[in-house]
């Protein structure tokens, strides 16, 4: 992973064999988080820059299950005591290596998919949409976010 970030040219912190590295995108600076171990699993976290407060939690946590729910590979999680929002992916490395190709994919996969839904996750935070309402407007935004990428 570390050759793959380096032929990339992303500057990359170490440390306890994780990964990490900050980017910004259109609507936010995400940190990616990366470790696995040679020859068995590669995962990727992304951990977005706001918390829920304790008081939205709940549809926080109905809003990313709901986007959970047809998920390919990519899992929405929420820390229900510190509100921290993260989007995760893994790829198992027993076929063969993790290309930068691989890699780049998983990335690329992962941060459209955060910078997609996170005007709705803004929504579902500041009380202004309901979970169900943000999820729907989501998946619409990220099926057309994947139209025109294909």
């Amino acid at each position: 992973m570390r050759q793959v970030l380096a032929d990339m040219e992303i500057a990359f912190h170490e440390e306890d064999d994780r990964l990490s590295f900050r980017l910004g995108l259109k609507t936010i600076e995400v940190l990616v988080t990366c470790w696995g171990k040679p020859d068995d699993i590669v995962f990727i976290l992304i951990r977005l820059p706001v918390r829920a407060a304790p008081g939205c939690r709940a549809a926080a946590g109905e809003f990313l299950h709901r986007l959970n729910f047809n998920a390919r590979r990519k899992f929405w999680e929420i820390d229900y005591d510190d509100g921290e929002i993260r989007l995760s992916a893994y790829t198992d490395t027993l076929l063969g290596p993790l290309t930068d190709r691989i890699f780049r994919s998983m990335i690329l996969s992962l941060l459209m998919t955060a910078d997609t839904v996170f005007p709705y996750l803004m929504g579902v935070l500041t009380g202004r949409m309901q979970p169900q309402f943000a999820d729907d407007q989501a998946e619409a935004a990220l099926a057309a976010m994947w139209q025109s990428h294909l």
